[in-house]
């Protein structure tokens, strides 16, 4: 790897540099996201998936520039099932049910696909977060469909969910709590790395992690995709901005009313500043009929 102190590197763990890495139409991305999906699911040597097709892939330049790209990756393994990835930054204190939501509709599109309901296939969900969400020390879980009492698993084990907090990772490496043989450490260190002095070192660790860096790197350099990184980070920064106004204003008025107050506050600003209406849904969780009717009230 060469040119490391000329570039000015993007942080992966953005969801757009997260698509563009593992959610794009070419063989590295290809490469990156079936090692990863074998990390996460811990495929035994001699089983590991070995071909996967991204449904809703970045195609090319113009892609790049779609301002109404949805960014999470979904995927079909073949022999195994549906994927759905998905890196969220904010707590919206609901991301256990939009993976369930997110997880329905690829129950839907299947069906509407292939019209037989016993033609469907398994359906997982795997939730990159950077906030803390459950109360166990854990920075990984699992949840599946099983029998409260005798714990026995749902025919075909057809759903799953993986969350993984990156913060609850940082703290247990942070105090040494990782194990040596945990697959998804390398993943979150790369995802989560903010040293650039650091990706070098981290590239002589592992093959797939050395595709990574270098596929960073080159998009590091591409001015379309740091376009839309800039503008993905400004709107965080607005977002928590203006969550902080209406927490204040919350505990004048209310912290309900407040709180609603200030999500629609924040959609209206994004908006305003031409963000992508999927965005400003996915950041506030409002419906894209919500947002529409915004844009049609600014409008008029």
């Amino acid at each position: 790897m060469t040119g490391q102190l000329s570039v000015d590197w993007l942080k992966p763990k953005n969801d757009f540099v997260f698509k563009v890495l593992f959610g794009s139409d070419d063989e590295s991305s290809n490469q990156l996201l079936l090692a990863f999906l074998n990390d996460v699911f811990v495929v035994p040597e001699g089983q590991s998936f070995v071909k996967v097709e991204v449904l809703n892939p970045i195609l090319n330049k113009r892609s790049i520039e779609d301002k109404e790209a949805i960014l999470d990756v979904r995927a079909k393994v073949i022999g195994f099932g549906y994927i759905n990835i998905e890196i969220q930054l904010l707590n919206q204190k609901n991301i256990h049910k939009r993976s369930l939501f997110y997880s329905s509709r690829l129950f839907e599109r299947q069906l509407n696909e292939k019209g037989k309901y016993h033609l469907l296939t398994k359906v997982v969900a795997i939730n990159l977060i950077d906030f803390i969400y459950f109360q166990s020390e854990e920075y990984a879980r699992k949840f599946a469909l099983r029998n409260d009492v005798t714990f026995e698993q749902y025919p075909d084990d057809l759903m799953q969910l993986y969350f993984f907090e990156l913060p609850k990772f940082r703290t247990l490496e942070q105090n040494g709590n990782i194990a040596e043989d945990d697959r998804m450490a390398k993943w979150i260190r790369f995802l989560t790395n903010t040293d650039d002095k650091r990706w070098e070192e981290m590239a002589k660790q592992d093959p797939m992690i050395e595709l990574s860096v270098e596929k960073l790197r080159i998009a590091s350099m591409d001015p379309d995709i740091r376009m839309q990184y800039e503008a993905r980070e400004k709107a965080l920064r607005d977002i928590e901005s203006i969550r902080g106004e209406a927490f204040e204003e919350g505990i004048e008025k209310g912290i309900e009313k407040g709180i609603e107050k200030g999500i629609e506050k924040v959609a209206l600003t994004l908006l305003k500043e031409g963000v992508e209406r999927a965005f400003v849904s996915q950041m506030t969780g409002l419906s894209k009929e919500e947002i529409e009717k915004m844009m049609a009230e600014m409008k008029g």
